[in-house]
Order: C-alpha cells, then structure tokens, then sequence
C-alpha cells in the first residue's frame, strides 16, 4: 500500500491486473441480471431496518446505492441504516429485533449462537477478512511466534469486534502457543496506545486503519493471518433465524435489491464514492475512495457471485474457532448460515 495512492488488501492472493479486473466488471454485468426486482406490491413500503457494524463511510457502499437508486423502493421496502460503533452489540440488536438485519462478523455470529442467540447468514459482502496485526517495523515482530511476552491489543470487551481478537487465538494456536504467553490489552479504535508506544501489536483493518497508518508515515510490520490459513469471511449480512424461517419474502426482496448496490459499486466506483459522501461521517472523497478501491478485491474476488457463500468456508471457521479455544460451545455451524436466498436470486451455482 502507497501511504499517498489507493490501498488494497493483501488477502493471500496477488491482486489482478489491470485488464483482468476490467474483464470481471464486464463479467458482472452478466452474470448479476438475474437479481431482478419483483413487481412493488400495492401496499405502502414496509419499514426495514438494516444495523451496520461501524459508523457510515464506504464499507457499506452497497446499501447507499441500493438506497440511493430506488432498488429498496423497487422492492417495496422502506431501509432505515442503524450505525455501528464500537459500543453497539450488534447481535445482541438482531436478538432483541432492534434491527431486521446486521452487518457483522462470522465469528461474532458464532459467539452469539454459542449464547443462545439466531443469527443466520444470508451472504456474505466480504469473501476474504481485511483484519491484519501490525508492528513497529524496528520491533523485530514478523510473524506469530514474535508475539510472546508483548503486549497485543486485541481484547474486545463486547461482541462488536469479535473477528480482531478471535484470529489471534487461531494463529497462535497454529504455531502452538497459548494466549497466556502475551500481555492481552484492549483493542482501541484510535490506536492511541499503539502510536504512543505502550501497545506492541495491535489488530487493524487493511481497508480503514491501515490506510491512515501508511498515511501517517509508520513503517510497518504486517502479519497477516491468512499466511497461517485463517481464512475467514467478514462483513456478513444476518437475519435472525425466525425471520428466514417465517418471512422468507423479505429476506429475499432485501438481499436481492442489497446484491444490485454492491453490483453497481463494483462497476461504478466513482458513483459510488458520490453517493457515499451524502451519508460517511468523514466527507473526505480522496479517503472514502482509497476505503472502496482497498475493499474492492474482498467484495469481489472474480470466483463466484457478490455475496456467495461457501459451507466449507463455515465448516473451517466453526472447526478453527473450536480448535483454538475461542469458541466453548459446540453449536450446529449448519443452522447458522442458510444459501436458500443466494440460489434463489443467482442460481444454484454461484460461478
């Protein structure tokens, strides 16, 4: 990542050329007609309320042009967007029906099915996880192993942020150390600790916090946990299990016109910049753009639909986080996502 130009993720793989990522948006243009809206009812919108995991800016690009281009409206659906934040229980909100549907992390999902709680998975918008844990580049921290006896600060004090502090877990597991060989501090959302010196390794998001790092002029070490095959989802669109069960029509109407925002991100960056500076908290195009173009090969990866899903990719995440100890009970991983709704709209076959 240039501390001045656009970011992108380092998600394992190496990022495509320019004219094969121009192929896949042509590609998009016809593999996605077939998310196409039913008739509007003739009956007043129905009121839907759609929780985000942070505050507003171009994470949730697809929603404000699903929003903005009427594609809610073609559905008959009246979207309200609930921002997130680092105080907000974001399952706990779905649980209590404070909200519809939740943006949030498979692992933050299996904690809460481990509590008694139904969220359930109906895409998911990042295919590989943006989290990656950085250190001075004159710490001599490379790799897992480096970790031990500093301190680390990931702890998340609520649900919110569980997918910072459970990859930490899994990759020291992976290299067979405990996390009681590192000094576990909580995780800040303005690093201050970290940049002040008293934190040695901290969790950050390669399409956020990593861009104003790089922009702040830090030398970095990156350890990403994918080069330990931690590979897991991130940003996953949630309905509570009884809303797919009983209301199946809805879920449905709200994926559908949701994958058309995140159809037109992909082809239209520049537009979708636009119309997330009427809703991002920090109005800043040249910011908000480096955010879309680093989530931009996360979102679509070239391999199958936007928000396809995957059950091996479920097993593996339930599987690691029961190996490393970060998730105590043992919950039925198949209840927690469901690909009823992505056959629907694409097809079986998410290719």
């Amino acid at each position: 990542m240039s501390s001045t130009g656009s970011a992108v993720c380092n998600t394992g793989r190496r990022a495509a050329p320019a004219g094969l990522y121009l192929l896949l948006v042509i590609a998009l243009t016809v593999v996605l007609p077939a998310c196409r809206a039913s008739p509007p009812p003739g009956r007043p919108p129905e009121e839907v309320t759609l929780q985000l995991k942070w505050i507003h800016q171009a994470q949730f690009a697809g929603y404000y042009m699903a929003l903005e281009r009427g594609y809610y409206r073609d559905e008959n659906l009246d979207v309200k967007l609930l921002e997130g934040g680092w105080a907000v229980d974001i399952a706990d909100r779905l649980e209590a029906g404070l909200a519809d549907f939740a943006v949030m992390s498979p692992e933050t999902a299996l904690l809460a099915r481990g509590s008694g709680a139904k969220p359930t998975a109906i895409a998911s918008i990042y295919r590989y996880s943006p989290v990656v844990y950085v250190a001075a580049a004159d710490s001599g921290i490379v790799r897992p192993r480096d970790f031990a006896g500093r301190t680390v600060a990931a702890l998340d004090l609520s649900r919110a942020q569980k997918d910072l502090e459970v990859p930490l877990y899994a990759m020291l597991k992976k290299v067979g150390m405990d996390i009681s060989a590192v000094k576990l501090v909580p995780w800040e959302p303005d690093y201050a600790s970290f940049y002040a010196g008293r934190v040695d390794i901290t969790p950050c998001y390669c399409t956020v916090a990593l861009i104003a790092m790089k922009q702040k002029g830090l030398k970095l070490n990156l350890i990403w946990p994918s080069d330990y095959d931690i590979n897991f989802y991130s940003d996953t669109v949630f309905a509570h299990e009884d809303t797919v069960v009983n209301r199946p029509e809805l879920v449905l109407r709200f994926l559908r016109a949701s994958l058309k925002g995140w159809r037109d991100v992909i082809q239209d960056i520049d537009s979708a910049v636009d119309v997330t500076l009427k809703y991002a908290r920090i109005r800043d195009r040249a910011w908000q753009k480096n955010l879309m173009e680093a989530q931009l090969p996360l979102v679509y990866t070239g391999e199958d639909h936007i928000g396809w899903m995957k059950q091996s990719v479920w097993h593996n995440i339930h599987a690691v986080m029961r190996e490393s100890g970060s998730l105590a009970a043992d919950i039925d991983i198949d209840r927690i996502y469901t690909l009823r709704f992505l056959n629907e709209i694409y097809g079986s076959d998410g290719r």
